[in-house]
């Protein structure tokens, strides 16, 4: 069984924190230097991490993460959105709120000192340090936008990717033949007719990136409610060509306009040939996460206050 691994591209700083996954809730966070491609790992936490509705702040110093079902009570599921430095998981500041089934929770960093936090009503901090008065806290809710039966779930990550210059585009005939027979849904007769939204066709999202004049990075991106769970296809389009990068979990682009990624627990790039230029479909191994075991990790005094 492959780890999962899923990342955030730093908006200023050519870096990414990495979030790898498994075995079962573990994950660890890492930082990857996309100057050099050295790796920092941090710590684990045997919590489950909605990545889609994480962010780092443009230098990468900040991390604001989203731990699915914390804890169960007979009524309600609570969730927290935490404020940390990567690598490390220990809360900064930390917010308490309801289920993150419809859209709440999560957030987003404007800048490098507003962060927008994804939530209902604005709210008291639970635990954390005394926020900086330079720190400034603000309110989204993204929810409004959420259409579980077009599997249209992650919003918040739909913000992040118009910010970090992706594009929603249409290709109707494209999207429909890479999809064809997974975004089939088969709602029972009994609830279909309690609902009846839930027969609605899933809609899935194609989106595009600019590396250079000729070149760009396509994503289809759709939730299926059935099998609970994101599908993400990503590929490389070249003129009117467009090769799918197989086995290709997450991706996204660099500094250094390469083509960052990661299959089966591992970490890739794309091939700097020698003359400087950058060959997009040849994708190198960079590292390989796969032996990595949850360990203890204590968080450093200088990684337990704002900077």
């Amino acid at each position: 069984m492959y780890a999962r691994i899923f990342f955030i591209k730093a908006r200023e700083a050519n870096k990414a924190v990495l979030f790898r996954h498994g075995p079962t809730k573990w994950t660890q966070m890492l930082i990857w230097n996309l100057d050099n491609d050295s790796i920092e790992p941090g710590q684990w936490i045997d919590k489950k991490i909605q990545v889609r509705r994480c962010d780092i702040s443009p230098t990468g110093t900040y991390l604001i993460y989203l731990i699915d079902h914390e804890e169960y009570q007979p009524s309600r599921i609570i969730t927290r959105t935490v404020i940390s430095r990567p690598p490390y998981w220990m809360d900064l500041a930390a917010w308490e709120h309801e289920n993150t089934l419809f859209g709440t929770g999560g957030g987003l960093f404007d800048d490098e000192n507003t962060i927008v936090l994804n939530v209902n009503n604005p709210v008291e901090p639970l635990s954390g340090l005394p926020i900086p008065a330079s720190v400034k806290i603000a309110t989204v809710k993204t929810g409004n936008d959420y259409n579980v039966w077009k599997g249209q779930i992650n919003t918040l990550l739909d913000h992040r990717l118009q910010r970090e210059g992706w594009a929603e585009i249409s290709d109707d005939k494209f999207v429909a033949a890479e999809t064809s027979g997974i975004t089939h849904r088969n709602p029972n007769p009994i609830w279909a007719e309690l609902q009846h939204a839930s027969l609605e066709l899933i809609v899935p999202k194609l989106w595009k990136k600019a590396i250079t004049n000729s070149t760009s990075l396509l994503r289809i991106s759709f939730y299926h409610s059935e099998h609970r769970k994101n599908f993400d296809f990503f590929y490389i389009a070249k003129k009117d060509k467009k090769t799918k990068l197989k086995g290709i979990k997450w991706a996204d682009t660099d500094n250094n306009n390469r083509i960052i990624a990661t299959k089966e627990g591992r970490l890739y790039a794309s091939k700097v040939l020698g003359d400087g230029s950058v060959d997009y479909a040849n994708l190198e191994l960079i590292l390989d996460l796969n032996p990595q075991q949850p360990k203890r990790i204590l968080t450093p005094e200088s990684m337990k206050q704002w900077v």
